[in-house]
């Protein structure tokens, strides 16, 4: 193997391991963006429950009253 040969393979080798630390980096982003996003997923469903209570809550609360409005006809 000649000395142009082993230059040509370290150069590939050096290509290799930028492509390598740049998609490592990408993944990494994207594994931090993925929790970031589950957080938010998370709020989102608890914003969601809260809500969800509050208007069953009222629904009842309604019923309550439409079921007692016949005592106001007497």
């Amino acid at each position: 193997m000649d000395e142009a040969s082993i230059e040509d393979l370290h150069n590939v080798l050096s290509s290799y391991k930028e492509k390598y630390r740049e998609i490592k980096n990408e993944i990494e982003d994207l594994s931090k963006e993925e929790n970031k996003l589950k957080k938010e997923l998370e709020t989102v469903r608890n914003h969601l429950n809260y809500y969800e209570s509050l208007v069953s809550d009222m629904k009842k609360k309604i019923q309550g009253r439409k079921n007692l409005d016949f005592l106001d006809h007497l």
